[in-house]
Parts: C-alpha cells; sequence; structure tokens
C-alpha cells in the first residue's frame, strides 16, 4: 500500500525502494541510424531512430513503469527533487538526458540563455494561442553536453576569420573574388549574407563547391572521423541546394574519441555531424535552425541570440568523484553528468539522478530491497537516498547538482 503524508506543505510518499526504471520516448528523425539504438534497447524497425529522451519535457516524457509519467511523479513526490530543489525548479526535472544516433548532418542549430528564452515565450504567446509557427517551445535556456559512446565528428562554433576567408579563397575560389571576398569583413556580416544571395549566386557557389570536392585528392574520412572535406561533401548529399553546406569552412571541425565530451553553451552555433553518445541538457527543446534544414528558420532571431565572434573549443574535463565515480565539467549548474565503471558504489546523499545502462548490467540495494537494471534499461533515483551500487559494465549518470 503506498501511503503519503505533508509536511511543510509538501506531499512525500512511504515507498521502500525508491529507485523506479523508467522507459524513454524514441524519436525517429530522418538523420537518425537504424541500428544503435535499437542496440542499445531493442525495437528494431528498419527505420532511423535518432533520439531517445530520459527525462520529463512535454515533447518525450518518459513512463515510470507501472506508475505513470516520470513528469507526474516528480511533481507530486517532493522526495525525488528533494525539498529545496522542488523549490528552485518549481517541482520540474531541470535536465533531460538523451542518446543520439547520428547517421547524418543535423542541421545548424544555436540555442538561447535564460533571458532570451523567456522574452522569446512571452513574445510569441499570440502566436502560440493561434497555431501559428514558433521559434521558442518552452521558457528555458538550452545548454548542452555530448559524450561520445562511438567516434564523433561535430561542427562547434566559428573559426578565425582569416583562416575562414582562406579556405573559401581555396576551395571556391571564383566565388570567393567574385560574391564572398566583400561579405567577409566580420563573420557576421559573412553568415547573414549568404542566405541573403540570389538564388542563382547560391547555386553558383555550391556548384563550385562541388566541383572543388570532386577534384580534390584529399580523403573523406581520418580513420574514423570525417574529414571538412567529407563533412561538406554530406552535406551536398544530403541539403544540394542549402548554402549552409558551405559552413564547414567557417566552422570549428571536432573529433570526440569514445568517453570524451563536449560543452556547447548557449549562442554557440553547431551541428552533430556523425556518431553515437550520450547527450545532457536543459529541459528545453529550444532551437534556432541556421542552415542544412527543410524546417522553419528563424534568421532575425538566431542573429539576436548567436555569438558570432571566434570559438576556442575545449573538451569537458574529466575527475575522479568523492564515490570513484568519473565526473564531467558541466556548462549549466542545472546539470551534470557522470560515467560509472564497474565497481561497487556506496552512495549517500546525492541529489536526484536519471541512470541509463549502456553496457552490463547494475544492481542497486536500498532499505533491504533490491533492483537490477540491464543493458539499455534506465531509472529515476531520488535525492538523498543511501544505497550500494553495483556496476558490472557501463552506467551513465545525469544528476542535478544540489540547490543552492
Amino acid at each position: 500500500m503506498l501511503l503519503s503524508w505533508k509536511i511543510n506543505g509538501f506531499k512525500w510518499y512511504n515507498q521502500a525502494m525508491k529507485i523506479r526504471k523508467i522507459k524513454g520516448v524514441v524519436k525517429d528523425y530522418a538523420w537518425g541510424n537504424s541500428d544503435f539504438i535499437p542496440s542499445l534497447i531493442g525495437g528494431a524497425t528498419g527505420k532511423p531512430q535518432a533520439e531517445l529522451w530520459l527525462g520529463t519535457h512535454p515533447s518525450g516524457d518518459a513512463e515510470v513503469e507501472g506508475d505513470g509519467k516520470l513528469s507526474s511523479l516528480v511533481m507530486e513526490d517532493v522526495s525525488y527533487l528533494g525539498e529545496k530543489a522542488w523549490r528552485k525548479y518549481s517541482g520540474r526535472l531541470p535536465l533531460l538526458m538523451k542518446v543520439l544516433a547520428i547517421a547524418r548532418p543535423l542541421s545548424l542549430q544555436c540555442h538561447p540563455n535564460k533571458e532570451q528564452a523567456v522574452k522569446g515565450w512571452e513574445r510569441e504567446a499570440g502566436d502560440r494561442a493561434k497555431g501559428l509557427a514558433v521559434s521558442y517551445q518552452d521558457d528555458n535556456e538550452k545548454c548542452e553536453m555530448i559524450l561520445a559512446l562511438s567516434p564523433i565528428t561535430a561542427l562547434c562554433g566559428f573559426r578565425d576569420l582569416e583562416v575562414i576567408k582562406a579556405d573559401l579563397a581555396a576551395v571556391v575560389p571564383v566565388s570567393f573574388v567574385r560574391t564572398l571576398k566583400v561579405l567577409s569583413d566580420s563573420i557576421e556580416n559573412l553568415f547573414m549574407s549568404l542566405f541573403a544571395l540570389p538564388e542563382a549566386e547560391k547555386t553558383a557557389i555550391l556548384k563550385e563547391l562541388k566541383e572543388s570536392l570532386s577534384a580534390s585528392s584529399s580523403e573523406d574520412w581520418e580513420g574514423l572521423f570525417l574529414t571538412r572535406k567529407g563533412i561538406a561533401s554530406e552535406c551536398l548529399t544530403e541539403y544540394p541546394d542549402d548554402i549552409g553546406c558551405l559552413f564547414p569552412y567557417l566552422m570549428n571541425v571536432v573529433h570526440l574519441q569514445i568517453g570524451e565530451a563536449m560543452p556547447i553553451t548557449p549562442g554557440t552555433l553547431h551541428a552533430y555531424v556523425f556518431g553515437n553518445g550520450v547527450e545532457l541538457m536543459n529541459d528545453s527543446d529550444n532551437v534556432l535552425r541556421g542552415g542544412l534544414t527543410k524546417k522553419r528558420m528563424d534568421l532575425p532571431e538566431l542573429r539576436s541570440i548567436m555569438k558570432f565572434e571566434k570559438l576556442d573549443v575545449r573538451k569537458c574535463t574529466a575527475a575522479k568523484d568523492g564515490y570513484g565515480r568519473i565526473a564531467f565539467s558541466s556548462p549549466s549548474p542545472d546539470f551534470a553528468l557522470v560515467a560509472i565503471p564497474s565497481g561497487t558504489y556506496e552512495i549517500k546523499n546525492d541529489p536526484i539522478a536519471i541512470m541509463l545502462v549502456t553496457e552490463g548490467r547494475v544492481r542497486f540495494m536500498a532499505k533491504g530491497e533490491s533492483l537490477e537494471l540491464e543493458k539499455g534499461e534506465a531509472a529515476i533515483i531520488p535525492a538523498g537516498l543511501e544505497y550500494t551500487m553495483t556496476v558490472r559494465g557501463t552506467a551513465y549518470m545525469s544528476e542535478v547538482p544540489d540547490a543552492e
């Protein structure tokens, strides 16, 4: 029998084993591959399965085994977030954990900070009520980080302007002299001007780019990673009429080895290109696109939130925490990512977390009861619980750091 009572106005539930299995939501976007997520959780369909969502966002609210939506559990039982975090986040889980399975380049995209998201959400309220297309899906900022479960290639942030100009002059020399050179007085002007070019000029640039790549003797792949040329070739294959195909020469190419992670802060243009990984972010689906897409683009709003300066990409640092797990530096105070290799861990007073097992199995012992997770299974772990965790394989935990 499940009993509940109120303390300080909050509802608490009496339940011995509070670690609960959850089932995520699969998104079948066209850029996904057809095998990685099914190899993790089963359910192969032969169609692309791009993302597995593990969180409470309305667009993909996970199911608690035998007990409805995860958002309801977290909202109604204060003990999961803990009283301080429940107050801070108004009963909402502030993070969203995903598995990404990337076969083709995602759209070039950028995310807002909290102030921009709140203003955008409020400004578009009327359009939303009328059922019109909007740029903001919620009022949350969107920081994120991605950890590689297989080698990942990505585009992240802009390169130095002089390097950009030199590469454009090399790869599309005729178009550079005729059109691009005069537009390249700043990264911002070059970016925005490319979209404003007449269609005939865009076609000419993309035609020259395709011919240049075909004539090049360099390789599309360097080991398990796509080269800059390979990324541009993939973009042309998927979006032959999109001027965003030129952007691999404007942006940093980043390669992540298995186990490496990269942060993405609001205002940073980026696109994941190939590979599989665990992604962790604020509980937000705010995406403003800037090329390599057939979806809606709001360029004026994108311009208002995007950073147009050179970015020196730095990967997340990793170090053992007090329990011996591997904790990664996070771009946000609202979430943290921890990798857990094989071993036994005695956990006390941790914040709320979502765990995903990617290899082997995990066994929890708490209050005289046990729960096992197999590969591909996930669970919600309440704040402050004392438990023993035995890992035989690899698991990843997304935590909400202690509320201030």
